[in-house]
């Protein structure tokens, strides 16, 4: 952080110590080094590298010791971005996090050579934990170094006003040292208090262009970030950037308020409705009243919390400080429906805890209707859930409290208002490519309007519209994803032409899709995706040179920055999704419906890249259907890398709304390819048996359903038959000859990465003999839960009976004397099971012990029966005993074999 710290001198007392810039050109320090006794005239600040310039106050706070200084944003910290603000939340030993502070203390002054009356500072960076009990009641962090202790307080002079830093946020500003522990312990007043302080963010907002946010930052390797206010235009739709004030959903905001304040420990639910409609912008909202204190406790601290990391920045992800929370925590996980293992995680680790604060988790997913109720069910009656009712959002809740079209001018106006603090604040990317207009008031004469009644669409119209309006260029395009997407061109363009590129907007336009679809997580991901974005565009041209590495290596640098993550990702991604669909949309259409169906099987992406890719086109499914075409064409392609996760994992993250048609067209897709003359035909009856058996488990609604049956597809064909030297005929399905081929085969596809489990293999088993050999499958017929429970009631059932028709008559009877008797009903018994599973579980090849062992089993149990009649005083023809005996065992033994079939399926 030592491009942030810069001498503060107050030259009139005089008074020197550090500082941190915040911002270009604005200055954090200790109120008592820039302002002492109440001097409010202005010092001087000075760089690391010498810059000097001027600096006024701009805000003051006496009692916290901390001042706001304000300089040309021109000499001082032209380069840096604005800081992100940060609290110390957790006590977790474990994942304790390392704070970091540089300023220029009184013992790192060097008296000159020449002249050894005078002194030069010198910086000093120092690292240190804050442990949350320390100085707490004084409302400070005790900032604890790590072997840095001086012996004396005296010699930290000259520190006070360094920026503490966490995670890269700025969580205080250190005011003075104890004068015991050895100078081991600075005082940092927290980030918290300045928030708390008035006009403080006020102050910060004028002159930074952004109201600044507290994120929780020994929490931020787990959460994601806020988005930078220096990225696109994209970054002013973004839900988390609260640029447009909310103007509905306060019956949902209100009852989700209401649950958070319950008496429980821990609590889940859901939120759920389409994208676009405001879910994320709802628990933005939530996250800020929850922080402000209450009216009737104004004094008590408020909750704090953010959005789980899809991809944690630290691994293993040290969830366990979710358990340790020093203030009321709420969690939210955003596509929940596509991160059950991630929620089973969290969930466990707040069951395990015993008391503390309480915390609240949040699921946001467009339905629940296919995984939610698993999820409650697993977790009802346990510590963390109580009733678990979702929250359901629609359309119209969004614009509640207001008309639309008052709803598209106040967007208008927060966007231009935005704009242009943003621009007077000195933000580069709001001067070009907008013009001096951006200063002018007025209403906007633009007739942009918004293609549905979702709240997105209409900020993006909105915005579109504000954008038209200063930049005639952008003017000529009537639609707002046209008008967005120009701009979005324009902020790439910057880009690349920093780096000394020349500018290809139809490349650009190509990854940038490449990086919606695949995203990376991995240095290695990222550059796979760019080589697999290379080979798409440029196919068709004669490939006569690889890609030049350097080239590859400039453009995953250019998208990196232009979309960073905001959690531990590689790569972030252009938003909203709408309008990064959008975007993905006019590619495919340029490529002549190309681009989809080859990126999504090129032999570069994981298999993570290729889930993932499956998943944002899924979701897009209902604005750009051409992408749901392309893919499913994908799939038919390249069934053995794509189709498990289509057909299986993607398909079940999917409410049923969205599942059912994307499935349908994947039918589609593998149906029409079948019938090409050179289709594989037992690769397209597989694929086409794995979609129907998703389709039925859609309909059928049975949980876990083929979740322990793997698809595996066919091996590839051994080839036609060849001729020998002689002109003959030779066949290639002889068994040594096949077992060879086979061999290759198993050998290439241990070493390939697997394919995901899939609902259902329909495919022939691997098999080492001639093609006469036999072939197995493994068939999971449909079996709804009730009927399955009746079956397994009756076999249950059936057993007792056996058994103690059985005991009775060799344990209690005269007419079975002798040791042998006692082994009597356990073999019955054992008979009647392995019976069951035989003809159950497998399916017996018809022969003369097949056919005669079930009845044999069952003249067995009806002779015990009728001398356990006999021996209770029945004394009725034994023919007809016999045959109502046979009437109740028979169904009994069926009933049973089915049991066995409905749980394990049946090999055939």
């Amino acid at each position: 952080m030592e491009q942030r710290t810069v001498e503060v001198i107050n030259p009139r007392v005089p008074m020197f110590g550090s500082g941190c810039l915040v911002a270009p050109g604005v200055v954090l320090t200790a109120h008592h080094v820039a302002c002492p006794g109440g001097d409010m005239l202005p010092v001087t600040v000075r760089d690391k590298v010498g810059r000097t310039a001027e600096a006024e106050v701009v805000w003051a706070d006496a009692a916290l010791d901390v001042v706001l200084l304000s300089t040309d944003r021109s000499l001082l910290g032209t380069d840096l971005a604005v800081a992100r603000w940060g609290e110390l939340t957790c006590d977790y030993p474990a994942a304790r996090p390392v704070c970091t502070m540089t300023g220029f203390p009184r013992a790192m002054r060097l008296a000159l050579p020449d002249d050894p009356e005078k002194f030069v500072p010198d910086l000093k960076s120092v690292d240190g934990h804050v442990k949350p009990e320390t100085g707490s009641r004084g409302g400070h962090y005790g900032f604890e170094l790590n072997d840095a202790s001086t012996g004396s307080a005296e010699l930290w002079r000259g520190m006070s006003g360094a920026g503490a830093f966490c995670h890269d946020m700025l969580v205080g500003v250190a005011t003075f040292a104890s004068d015991h522990w050895q100078g081991s312990l600075l005082y940092v007043v927290p980030a918290a208090r300045l928030f708390a302080s008035p006009g403080f963010t006020d102050a910060v907002t004028s002159v930074t262009g952004m109201a600044p946010q507290l994120q929780p930052a020994d929490l931020s390797v787990l959460f994601t970030d806020v988005p930078d206010p220096q990225l696109s235009s994209s970054c002013l739709l973004h839900a988390r950037s609260a640029v447009v004030p909310m103007s509905g959903m306060t019956g949902q905001l209100d009852t989700l308020d209401a649950w958070c304040r319950t008496s429980r420990s821990t609590d889940i639910t859901a939120v759920t409705g389409m994208g676009g409609i405001g879910k994320t912008r709802l628990i933005t909202e939530l996250l800020h009243r929850l922080a402000q204190p209450r009216p009737e406790q104004p004094t008590a601290r408020g909750w704090t919390g953010g959005f789980l990391a899809d991809t944690p920045p630290q691994q293993p992800p040290p969830y366990g400080m979710l358990a340790t929370s020093k203030y009321p925590l709420l969690i939210a996980v955003d596509y929940a429906e596509t991160r059950r293992a991630q929620i089973d995680q969290v969930l466990d680790i707040l069951a395990a805890r015993r008391g503390g604060q309480p915390v609240r988790v949040l699921l946001l997913a467009r339905g629940h209707d296919n995984w939610w109720p698993s999820l409650r069910l697993a977790r009802q009656g346990t510590s963390v859930i109580s009733t678990g009712t979702p929250v359901a959002i629609d359309s119209a809740d969004a614009l509640s409290n207001t008309s639309t079209e008052a709803a598209f001018d106040d967007a208008k106006r927060a966007f231009s208002e935005r704009i242009r603090a943003l621009r007077n604040a000195g933000h580069e990317w709001a001067t070009s490519p907008l013009t001096s207009d951006t200063e002018a008031d007025g209403a906007f004469a633009g007739t942009v309007k918004p293609d549905d009644d979702r709240v997105i669409s209409l900020h993006m119209a909105a915005l579109a519209e504000v954008l038209s309006t200063l930049n005639d260029s952008f003017a000529r395009h009537e639609n707002p994803m046209d008008v967005l997407i120009a701009h979005e061109m324009s902020y790439w363009r910057r880009i690349v032409e920093a780096r000394g590129l020349f500018f290809d907007e139809d490349l650009m336009r190509t990854l940038v899709s490449v990086q919606t679809v695949t995203g990376a997580s991995r240095r290695s991901d990222a550059r796979a995706a760019v080589a697999a974005g290379f080979d798409v565009h440029y196919s068709g041209f004669p490939n006569t040179a690889p890609h030049d590495g350097a080239r590859l290596a400039a453009y995953e640098d250019i998208l990196t920055a232009a979309y960073p993550s905001g959690d531990g990702a590689r790569w972030g991604t252009m938003g909203p999704d709408l309008l990064a669909a959008a975007l993905v949309a006019k590619v495919e259409v340029a490529s002549d419906q190309q681009f989809i169906e080859q990126l999504l099987p090129h032999p570069n992406l994981s298999p993570e890249q290729r889930h993932r890719g499956l998943t944002v086109i899924a979701r897009a499914t209902s604005d750009q259907p051409d992408l749901a075409a392309g893919a499913a064409r994908a799939v038919a392609a390249a069934p053995r890398q794509l189709l498990s996760l289509a057909a299986r994992t993607v398909a079940a993250e999917l409410d049923p709304e969205v599942a059912r048609p994307w499935l349908l067209g994947l039918q589609d897709a593998i149906t029409e390819l079948a019938q090409q003359p050179d289709a594989d035909q037992r690769i397209s009856a597989w694929a086409a048996g794995v979609v129907s058996a998703s389709l039925t488990q859609l309909e059928t609604g049975l949980e876990n359903y083929f979740n322990s049956v793997e698809a595996i597809p066919p091996p590839p064909e051994f080839g036609p038959a060849r001729h020998d030297d002689d002109g003959l005929e030779e066949d290639a399905d002889d068994p040594d000859e096949a077992e060879a081929d086979w061999g290759t085969y198993a050998e290439d596809e241990q070493t390939a990465e697997p394919d995901p489990p899939a609902p259902l293999s329909l495919a022939p088993a691997p098999h080492r003999s001639g093609s006469g050999s036999p072939k197995t499958v493994h068939v999971h017929e449909v079996t709804s839960p009730v009927a399955r429970a009746v079956l397994t009631s009756v076999g249950l059932a059936h057993l007792t009976l056996v058994a103690f028709v059985t005991g009775s008559i060799a344990y209690f009877s005269d007419d079975f004397p002798g040791a042998t008797s006692w082994l009597l009903p356990p073999i019955i018994v054992l008979f009647h099971l392995v019976i069951g599973l035989l003809y159950g579980y497998g399916k017996v090849p018809l022969s003369f012990v097949a056919v005669v062992l079930p009845p044999a089993v069952i003249a067995m149990t009806v002779l015990c029966a009728v001398s356990f009649s006999a021996m209770h005083g029945v004394h009725l023809n034994p023919v007809a005993l016999g045959a109502a005996w046979a009437s109740i065992f028979s169904p009994g033994l069926m009933a049973l074999t089915y049991a066995f079939r409905a749980w394990l399926g049946q090999v055939r």
